[in-house]
């Protein structure tokens, strides 16, 4: 062994002469070591710097080198062996074999490099195995589950009775949380609860001009010939009513705001998002003869603003139609040759002019498109317009389908119906339904009765499938749309008069419902004093006049219930 420790000592003596000029020792290192350090391989750390050509060479003997290292440690017997075969290569071998033998802290890290491949190819397939061994176990514990209630399905028949007594459990919940289902309409006989008439002569003709329930339901505004415009509010006793009985007492409609507006009210709307618990939405607009759009306060009746329309020589000129817009933030105004858009916020004559070939007579808007508005005229089409277009392109498309001019546009109540669209028009008997989508051709046709040239209107339910109408007749027209084989009209008879409005209340089963029309005198003496507004003075028979100039035709308002009932 000493032979052996002293032959390796001088073996490092000569590597360190060798190696003078390409090793820089560091001033720490101890270049002697014990005999056990030696035989263990443990050399100090060396930091040097090779050329190019030396580290091709350490490159290549690196397995050799080692495996040299390995048979000195293990055999120390042939040491004598070794050293002759060392000392008989060339100086450029001894070199290299003696470098390489030093701990290689410089190619360490390409060993890695060449191991991690071999080692992450190995992970890959131990996460595999693992994986189809966790897929294997959930299989069997499915099958093992569907097992288990198959034969608890077997086996525990009787189980299912709780199951039937479910639907009364919900029933009991609703009964407990004041949830009551939505109440048939038509099921029953009509209620009458309350009715207003307004005296009418050859003089004034008072006669009512259709009826509008606000969005909130609280009231019920009238426009009325000659006499301005009437504000009714809900009976409180109805805003809570399930069920009505049948010897309920009438109900007083008294005017809670009467706006005393003279001349023709060619059309009012109600703010879309009025609410009675804030008073700032709470109004409606109006258009009348050689005025501007008028919005009037709902509680006190007061003007608060005007939106005034021009035309070619700088003159007001009246709105024919009107419609908001589904937020309320646009007024949509109907004239003779263009469509108005006033901002609801900027009252005045600033607006925005959309010119158009005809009169607009009504006007409605869908609620998916905001951009769009679809426009009946006089000449009985109906027209849609995309006011992002240029005017010059016109509408997208034009319907017909009706004789005379077009007095109202309607879409669905629902989001199931919101592409129907319903019109009517004066003069002609038929109520068409198109689909917005298909428009080629009507949907149904229904049959009403319209004599004159005024609007009759007609309302769809917000909460079940019914369309209605009135007629010159005085008859409720009713319709059942979820039956779309039946057409046939089921009429009531309610007025003595023309029936020209029809509301459905938007969230109880109450109808409203006006009539009157204009009534031409055989006299033309009396034609003439009614036409003038004039009566004769100082004549003995003025007060025959009076008396054969009156008239006795309904002109009223009516509410009834058509939701359930009970008898006393």
């Amino acid at each position: 062994m000493d032979e052996s420790s002293g032959s390796t000592l001088s073996n490092m003596e000569q590597t360190a002469s060798l190696l003078n000029h390409n090793v820089s020792f560091n001033s720490s290192m101890e270049l002697t070591r014990t005999a056990g350090e030696v035989s263990a391989g443990s050399i100090p750390d060396l930091s040097f710097s090779l050329s190019e050509s030396e580290r091709r060479k350490l490159m290549l003997r690196q397995t050799r080198a080692a495996n040299s290292t390995m048979d000195l440690v293990n055999k120390p017997n042939c040491s004598a062996a070794l050293e002759q075969s060392s000392w008989m290569e060339d100086d450029e071998d001894e070199e290299s074999e003696n470098v390489i033998s030093i701990e290689d802290t410089m190619d360490e890290h390409e060993h890695t490099k060449q191991k991690q491949p071999e080692e992450e190819a190995i992970k890959e397939d131990k996460q595999q195995q693992e994986q189809l061994q966790h897929q294997e176990k959930l299989q069997l514990q499915l099958q093992q589950s569907d097992t288990k209630e198959e034969q608890q399905m077997e086996t525990d028949e009787p189980q299912q009775e709780p199951l039937q007594a479910q639907p009364e459990k919900i029933e009991e919940q609703l009964q407990y949380a004041n949830v009551s289902p939505p109440p048939v309409y038509f099921e029953r006989q009509l209620i009458e609860l309350g009715r207003r008439c307004w005296p009418s002569s050859a003089r004034a003709q008072h006669y009512t001009k259709g009826c509008y329930w606000s969005p909130d339901g609280t009231c019920l505004l009238l426009p009325v010939h000659l006499d301005g415009m009437h504000v009714m509010e809900l009976p409180l006793d109805l805003y809570e009513a399930s069920n009505i009985s049948t010897e309920r007492s009438l109900s007083k409609m008294q005017s809670a705001v009467h706006v005393p507006e003279g001349g023709t009210v060619y059309d009012c709307v109600w703010f879309p998002l009025m609410n009675s618990q804030q008073p700032e939405s709470c109004f409606w607009l109006a258009t009348r003869q050689h005025e501007p759009i008028h919005m009037w306060d709902a509680f006190d009746g007061r003007l608060r603003c005007s939106y005034s329309g021009y035309d070619e020589v700088d003159e007001v000129v009246a709105a024919i139609s009107l419609q908001f817009a589904n937020d309320g933030e646009k007024i949509y105004a109907g004239y003779k040759r263009c469509i108005k858009i006033f901002d609801t916020s900027r009252p005045g004559r600033s607006y925005d002019e959309y010119p158009v070939k005809f009169a607009i007579s009504c006007m409605a808007q869908n609620a998916d498109h905001p951009h769009t508005v679809t426009c009946g005229n006089w000449r009985g089409y109906i027209q849609h317009f995309d006011l992002r277009c240029p005017p010059k392109q016109g509408p997208l498309f034009t319907l017909g389908g009706h004789s005379a001019g077009i007095t109202q546009l309607r879409y669905g109540a629902d989001a199931s119906s919101n592409w129907q669209l319903f019109s009517g028009a004066r003069k002609c008997p038929k109520l068409l339904q198109w689909d917005m989508r298909n428009y080629k051709q009507p949907l149904h046709e229904f049959q009403r009765r319209v004599n004159t040239n005024q609007r009759i209107q007609f309302d769809l339910c917000p909460q079940q499938p019914w369309l209605a109408s009135g007629d010159t007749d005085g008859n409720l027209n009713l319709w059942n749309l979820a039956d779309s084989e039946e057409i046939e009209a089921l009429q009531l008879p309610l007025h003595d008069d023309c029936c020209n409005g029809i509301g459905f209340h938007p969230s109880l089963p109450i109808l409203a419902s006006s009539s009157g029309q204009y009534h031409f005198i055989a006299d033309d003496k009396q034609q003439k004093e009614v036409h003038n507004n004039t009566t004769v003075a100082g004549s003995e028979d003025s007060t025959q006049v009076e008396a054969k100039s009156s008239v006795s035709y309904e002109n009223a308002v009516l509410l009834l219930w058509c939701g359930p009932s009970t008898e006393n």
